[in-house]
């Protein structure tokens, strides 16, 4: 459990910083767009604000001193005057005054006692003096900026500076600034807040969803890993647990399931080849030790040793076909086959071949039928494989045919193919192992054991001299009535 951990902790660990790296970049990318955004929205809306502001108390400025109440009732006048910039002040929280002409501040929410545009400056603002700068420039037209106002303000304020006239002659000019921080800073750590926060949220979970994906890919990795662990001390037996879904992760344990069972099966091959291999090459060596000492130690009479050396040399011959089977089969499994690609006609060698046997056919009584009405049939292909090809059947049909049982002989073509089978009766093949008999060292132990001295190997050669050929054998049985060989090869 510790060594899953430990993966699991590593790959929670990657995906957890790569996922979380993701977010945090998103985030910020985001943040800052918005914060500017925001930034640019906000010095909008404030300098718009602060504008309408100063316009406010310019226009209401102009027009009392554009009016007669204004010259019949200063006082009423000024008590307006102080009581518009006393509310401005308060709704928008920004500092509102009103500077003459010359730039000295006459005016502001705060002046308690009367004023006049000609008045000494403000007690409040004394130190405060607008420069003539802005003074010329405000008699042209109204300003709005974000500015020191000349170093007036220690920060950044938003300005905004309208005149004021008086019969169409400039007397002076209301200005409103609004501290730049006040406003956008206070939003701006809004926003901050609000993305910690969902950053946090994202971050929890990222982990639930990084945890929950590490857990699902660590733990076929695990049993992945268990699998290459128990294949390579040579049990193929374990199979990874596949997981329900259609991933690549899905697809691989699949088909890492698929390779073992191809392992195991060669495995059992290699196991079973090894074995079959030793008692199939013991059996005649110890017959031809037995035989060779019984000779020379004179356990054996003289009169007698002719009859076992035939029996020995019987023997040296069953070996040498079985290793000149297995090199056959070496050299077509790793490729090191060339064909010697000649026309011939196949029923021929049909023909010939029988005739070899019919020592062996005359002995069991055996009825070969289908030669007078069989074809002249001709295939390209190499005939000494083919040859081998039409030695096993036969040898095998006259082997395995039941005493005064037959063998029938059929061949045939068309236009691409062309087609030749063997059928003998006797005991047949179970249905069980009519899909196994042309794998290597594969024996119908039931159904054929007078076949002692069968390797197991002669229809694995022929399949693999027909699949060479390009072409296709198959076999049909019936136990206990007939077995049938067909042969399919490209024309």
């Amino acid at each position: 459990m510790s060594r899953f951990y430990s993966k699991k902790g590593t790959f929670f660990l990657k995906y957890f910083c790569i996922f979380s790296a993701i977010v945090l970049v998103s985030f910020f990318i985001i943040g800052v767009a918005l914060m500017a955004f925001v930034t640019n929205f906000l010095r909008t809306e404030n300098i718009d604000n602060t504008a309408l502001y100063s316009k406010k108390i310019a226009t209401t400025m102009t027009d009392l001193l554009n009016s007669p109440t204004a010259k019949n009732n200063p006082e009423g006048a000024t008590l307006v005057v102080l009581k518009t910039l006393d509310i401005m002040s308060d709704c928008s929280g920004n500092d509102v005054y009103i500077c003459n002409n010359e730039g000295v501040v006459i005016a502001c929410p705060e002046t308690l006692s009367g004023f006049s545009l000609s008045s000494e400056d403000c007690e409040i603002h004394k130190d405060m003096k607008i420069p003539l700068s802005y003074i010329e420039k405000v008699k042209r037209h109204g300003i709005s900026e974000f500015s020191t106002l000349g170093s007036v303000y220690e920060s950044i304020h938003s300005i905004a500076i309208e005149p004021i006239f008086s019969n169409d002659t400039f007397v002076g000019a209301a200005i409103t600034a609004s501290p730049l921080s006040n406003t956008v800073v206070a939003y701006l750590m809004n926003i901050f807040k609000m993305f910690l926060f969902a950053a946090f949220i994202a971050l929890v979970l990222v982990t639930i969803a990084v945890y929950i994906l590490t857990g699902r890919i660590a733990k076929p990795i695990r049993n992945l890993e268990t699998a290459t662990r128990c294949y390579s001390s040579g049990d193929f037996s374990y199979r990874v647990p596949e997981i329900h879904s259609r991933d690549e992760l899905s697809e691989l344990i699949i088909k890492f399931n698929s390779m073992a069972n191809s392992l195991e099966q060669l495995e059992n091959s290699r196991r079973s080849f090894v074995a079959n291999v030793s008692h199939e090459f013991k059996t005649p060596m110890t017959t031809i030790g037995g035989f060779i000492n019984g000779i020379l130690d004179g356990t054996i009479p003289e009169e007698k040793q002719s009859y076992y050396l035939e029996i020995v040399a019987s023997e040296i011959n069953r070996l040498s076909r079985m290793v000149t089977t297995m090199l056959n089969i070496s050299k077509i499994e790793t490729g090191n086959v060339e064909l010697t690609v000649e026309q011939f006609d196949i029923t021929e060698k049909l023909v010939t071949t029988f005739l070899g046997f019919e020592q062996l056919i005359s002995k069991k009584n055996i009825f070969v039928g289908g030669f007078d009405d069989l074809p002249k049939v001709l295939v390209h292909g190499d005939s000494a494989m083919l040859d081998q090809v039409v030695y096993n059947l036969v040898d095998n049909a006259v082997k395995f045919t039941n005493e005064n049982g037959k063998i029938l002989v059929n061949a045939a073509s068309d236009k691409h193919y062309i087609y030749f089978s063997i059928t003998n009766s006797g005991k047949g093949i179970p249905k069980k192992d009519i899909d196994k008999v042309f794998e290597r060292f594969y024996k119908v132990d039931q159904s054929r054991s007078t076949d002692v001295k069968s390797t197991g190997l002669g229809l694995f050669l022929i399949k693999s001299i027909i699949d060479l050929h390009g072409g296709t054998i198959t076999a049909e049985s019936e136990p206990d009535n007939f077995t049938r060989f067909t042969v399919k090869l490209p024309k």
